[in-house]
């Protein structure tokens, strides 16, 4: 049998071990550690202060940007889009800073801007009582105004907001339906009524509009519903106008943003991404020139680093050309 004693020697063996094992770990290998460790920080605090550095300078770059595209704002939009009509639609959580800077912009383009409607949640709301509600009410809506709507997909559970799209595009924009502006009026009234937009600025024009853009969430992403539902909305603007521009706050890179499912859906509307920047809401102008003219839809802004070119020039003036440099004279 094991005595009492065994077991005390035993426990006193495991002590002892862990005793000299720290001892020796606290000596022979505090040197080597520590030096590793020091050299590590030493690296890290490097490369943190060029980052520092790195970043300052592009911030610095960023806003000397922002400041030529102000100086010079006046010079690259003046006559792009005059005697045009622009209506703004703000998607619910869309940044007003980005809708004033572009009212600015487009009216410093020459553009009237007939009025500015939001989107509210409720619009964007798929849920099958609120969808239903929407569908009837755009059904109903239709019928007075004399719309024909189009037929949608099987089984989409966003036929509500489609519907309901098509309407309202019908009332803000000159399109095939040519409503008249009391029609017009009663589009924008029924859909207000029913707590599915509002009607921040002006009011149905007697004249309506020929182009349009669509403000996106800033922010977070929005639920993949309520992109298919805005992209939805853009769409029937297209449709029923010359062109619409999807315009969204540097938020708008997110992968999961609305602009981003609008460029992997294939651009059926202009996009830029960057749009509360002075130069984004430059190049939006730009992109609705480009779209007048009859330039495909494309991406633009601060993910593509690209806008549209050529400079668009006003409408009826060609755009100037470069000129080749003369060649070398032989001696």
């Amino acid at each position: 049998m094991i005595d009492f004693r065994y077991h005390l020697v035993s426990i006193i063996a495991v002590f002892l071990a862990l005793a000299v094992g720290l001892a020796v770990g606290s000596t022979a290998l505090t040197g080597t550690a520590e030096q590793a460790l020091t050299a590590a920080q030493h690296r890290l605090t490097s490369q943190n202060k060029s980052l520092t550095k790195q970043n300052e300078l592009w911030q610095h770059q960023i806003a000397g940007d922002q400041a030529f595209a102000a100086a010079n704002s006046a010079r690259l939009l003046a006559g792009l889009l005059t005697d045009e009509r622009v209506v703004l639609i703000a998607a619910p959580g869309a940044d007003s800073a980005v809708t004033t800077g572009l009212t600015s912009a487009l009216r410093e383009a020459g553009a009237t801007v007939t009025g500015q409607v939001s989107l509210t949640s409720a619009f964007t709301t798929t849920s099958g009582q609120n969808e239903a509600a929407l569908s009837q009410l755009a059904q109903n809506l239709a019928g007075s105004a004399g719309l024909v709507l189009k037929p949608v997909s099987a089984g989409s559970t966003i036929a509500g907001q489609q519907d309901a799209a098509q309407v309202l595009a019908a009332g803000l924009l000159a399109g095939g339906a040519n409503l008249t502006s009391v029609a017009s009026q009663a589009i924008l009234t029924g859909l207000s009524r029913g707590d599915f937009i509002s009607v921040d600025s002006g009011a149905p024009a007697s004249a309506p509009a020929n182009l349009a853009v669509l403000v996106t969430p800033s922010g977070q992403p929005p639920q993949q519903s309520v992109s298919e539902v805005l992209m939805a909305v853009a769409s029937e603007l297209q449709s029923a106008g010359s062109g619409t521009v999807m315009a969204g706050s540097v938020s708008s890179i997110d992968a999961g943003s609305v602009i981003n499912a609008e460029i992997g859906a294939g651009n059926a509307v202009s996009t830029v991404d960057n749009a509360d920047t002075e130069i984004g809401q430059i190049v939006v102008v730009q992109a609705l020139r480009f779209l007048l003219d009859g330039k495909a839809p494309q991406a633009y802004g601060a993910e593509p680093a690209a806008a549209p070119s050529p400079g668009p020039a006003p409408a009826g003036t060609p755009a100037s050309k470069t000129s080749s440099p003369a060649p070398a004279k032989s001696h």
